[in-house]
């Protein structure tokens, strides 16, 4: 009766820590919670415009990506990203009012299949951006990792401040 009781004991530990750990997983909902927003924007910025030689692939922005556009670009974000590994991505792009239709500040943010496949991306995206440290930055929680970039150098504080923003808003999670 003791053998029984304790099976059952430790069986029920495993179920939980089973379930607490699968519950720490993002799903693309988290995305319009934490996406930044017009107050996110900093001043002389708007929404970026998608040029049409970029429609057929990037349909609109800020965009949730489909499955061919994760396909074809989770490699052109960082190094050796493997879209399989890459459930969603959430892109807003940004420019300068002056010219609507460039990237001067990028913002991805990537859900992963699984915390696998989070660490090994995340782990190659931490490593571009260490190497790219004057003009990116890595935020990440869990399954999900949100990755800034600026074209120029003179734009990084701005992305420095959103960075911060959304800091606080992964932190609400």
């Amino acid at each position: 009766m003791k053998r029984k009781a304790l099976l059952l004991t430790i069986l029920s530990i495993f179920i939980f820590i089973f379930i607490a750990s699968t519950k720490a997983m993002y799903s693309s909902s988290v995305i319009d919670k934490i996406k930044p927003g017009n107050d996110d924007i900093p001043a002389g910025f708007v929404i970026g415009q998608i040029p049409g030689f970029a429609k057929n692939l990037l349909k609109t922005n800020p965009w949730n990506f489909d499955h061919d556009a994760i396909r074809k670009m989770t490699g052109r974000i960082y190094p050796g990203g493997e879209y399989s590994k890459v459930s969603g991505i959430h892109m807003t792009i940004l420019a300068k009012q002056r010219n609507p239709y460039n990237d001067d500040i990028m913002c991805y943010i990537m859900l992963f299949r699984d915390k696998t496949s989070a660490a090994e991306e995340i782990g190659k995206l931490d490593e571009y951006v260490k190497n790219n440290s004057d003009r990116s930055i890595l935020l990440e929680k869990e399954n999900l990792a949100i990755y800034l970039c600026v074209d120029s150098v003179e734009d990084y504080p701005h992305i420095k401040t959103i960075s911060e923003n959304l800091q606080k808003k992964l932190d609400t999670l």
